[in-house]
């Protein structure tokens, strides 16, 4: 689920041998063995450059679309007060915590998938792992808050509605219990400093996750996948399931009805069924490339070559990110309220442009 990148064991345990001799014995390398062992310091890129420029450009777009997006969702309720309502703030935090994915954790993951080597020290290694985990955990939990509060609304419209008290307290409970979840890559994420004592070069830092136990990091690759991925979209699925068989219910006691009416509820109900499961569907699909090699590769590390790897994780890293550019269409673009706010935006801002390209 993080973004670390798995080193490889001769990366992690770099040995420098030339270099803990005395000069006389350096002497006695060749030139060509001597290139052969600094190569791998020249350069500080871990993929070759046409895979550099295609993950920059995936990268760079799905960062400009996740915060334009969600951005537009904390927009629109900065606007206007009527939009603060105790049930939109579970969209508003799932639109915060897609935006730090976007703003913070992406450029930093991409940092850390393309360079060998770690520049920007112990703080920011533990807080790029911790970040994206609290952000995808808050995500996660927001979206299936918003499950459930959708079902509680339709299938018991009798409840006492959601309080601003209660959301609050909601909104709370997901943030402590996201950063709780997503604290062992805190504590555990750490930079190792290897000697390499050339002129130019004194050392490189490698950031990584020193567990305390044996298997430790497929242990938490597994815990990960269970409250990230399985027990949200198990709790999703029932929970739109549900709603889909409560409608179905109310157009058949309302057959009594006009035609044309039930023909309109029909169709209100199918738009509806479709927008439920193609939330869990995203959701479902987005995530388990992932998992799926957050798991297999902390069980067996079955790459050769480091780079397909860095490549392999970047792909199944941006399928889950992707979620934070798909959110804010499923639950922002295509609420009424929200739809309404972001055309009202739009329209303000080609209003100023044309004025201020009228008084050149």
């Amino acid at each position: 689920m993080d973004a670390f990148i798995n080193l490889t064991l001769e990366e992690q345990n770099v040995t420098f041998f030339m270099y803990e001799t005395d000069a006389n014995s350096t002497n006695n390398i060749s030139e060509i063995q001597l290139i052969a062992k600094l190569q791998r310091f020249v350069s500080n890129r871990a993929v070759d450059y046409p895979s550099l420029i295609g993950l920059l450009v995936a990268y760079v777009v799905l960062i400009i679309t996740g915060a334009t997006g969600n951005g537009l969702v904390c927009m629109a309720v900065a606007r206007k007060p009527q939009m603060r309502s105790a049930r939109n703030v579970f969209i508003i935090n799932l639109a915060i915590s897609d935006l730090i994915l976007c703003l913070f954790t992406m450029p930093f993951s991409l940092i850390e998938i393309v360079l060998k080597f770690w520049p920007l020290g112990l703080l920011t290694c533990k807080l790029v792992a911790a970040l994206q985990a609290t952000s995808i955990f808050v995500s996660t939990i927001s979206i299936t808050a918003i499950a459930l509060d959708r079902y509680k609304v339709i299938v018991y419209p009798t409840q006492q509605s959601c309080t601003p008290i209660h959301a609050v307290s909601t909104l709370t409970s997901i943030w402590v219990i996201a950063l709780f979840l997503s604290s062992p890559l805190f504590i555990f994420r750490t930079v190792d400093h290897v000697h390499v004592g050339l002129p130019w070069l004194d050392s490189v830092d490698y950031c990584l996750e020193r567990w305390p136990m044996k298997n430790g990091r497929f242990v938490y690759s597994v815990f990960s996948m269970v409250f990230q991925y399985a027990l949200p979209i198990l709790i999703v699925t029932i929970a739109y399931a549900r709603i889909c068989r409560k409608l179905r219910q109310r157009i058949v006691n309302r057959s009594s009805t006009l035609e044309t009416k039930q023909q309109r509820d029909k169709q209100r109900m199918k738009k509806t069924n479709v927008l439920l499961i193609s939330i869990a569907l995203i959701f479902g699909i987005s995530w388990l490339p992932l998992n799926i090699l957050n798991v297999v590769t902390d069980f067996y590390y079955p790459f050769q070559d480091d780079s397909v790897f860095r490549i392999v994780f970047a792909c199944c890293h941006m399928a889950g990110m992707s979620s934070a550019c798909s959110n804010p269409l499923l639950y922002g673009w295509l609420n009424d309220n929200f739809r309404k706010e972001f055309n009202e935006i739009f329209s303000s801002t080609c209003s100023c442009s044309k004025t201020q390209s009228n008084s050149k």
